[in-house]
């Protein structure tokens, strides 16, 4: 079984609030995001920054919430972290917690893959990511600010249903969020 991995160490400068403590229904888009996962994964561990460990604990019940010391030298640097805190993972999803778009059809095309895959919809690449183990060696070596497509080579995947649109950066994306959230939940 899979495990995963989220993001939410980025500063969230250009939404002026932490993108992962958005309100969403009786949850939050941490939540929402760790209790998707969990559905398909044995573990999920949410790397973030020192300053919002506490919230994130409280928000992603389930999970086990771990801190990048220096999220700012990269978003790998944080996927080194999540990779580190894990126990010889035999694939792991990675889910920036700002690219929610994906459901459950999607999790469960990744955990059948046995190759690293990122799920295309009407033709846009998404998230989560799934990466084998053999490529988890690779990322460890990597500068924590490479691009994570500069260090993988990812087969692409069809799923349907999802949204990859979905990306939280702005201020006018929280209510498209707000839509995807009660769309998922309808």
């Amino acid at each position: 079984m899979a495990v995963a991995i989220v993001l939410a160490a980025g500063a969230s400068s250009r939404l002026g609030r932490e993108k992962a403590l958005i309100p969403l229904g009786d949850s939050t888009l941490i939540g929402v995001v760790v209790n998707s996962l969990l559905k398909v994964c044995k573990e999920v561990v949410v790397v973030t920054r020192k300053e919002l460990q506490v919230d994130i604990m409280l928000a992603a019940a389930g999970a086990r919430v771990v801190v990048n010391p220096t999220p700012e030298t990269g978003r790998t640097g944080s996927i080194q972290v999540g990779i580190l805190a894990l126990e010889k993972p035999p694939r792991v999803l990675i889910a920036p917690v700002d690219r929610p778009g994906f459901n459950l059809s999607t999790l469960q095309a990744l955990v059948r893959e046995k190759r690293s895959v990122r799920p295309i919809c009407n033709g846009k690449g998404g998230h989560p990511v799934n990466i084998q183990p053999r490529d988890i060696d690779k990322i460890l070596a990597a500068s924590p600010s490479e691009s994570l497509r500069e260090i993988i080579r990812f087969q692409d995947i069809k799923v349907e249903g999802a949204d990859f649109s979905l990306n939280i950066d702005i201020p006018e994306d929280i209510e498209k969020l707000q839509q995807w959230y009660e769309s998922q939940n309808t």
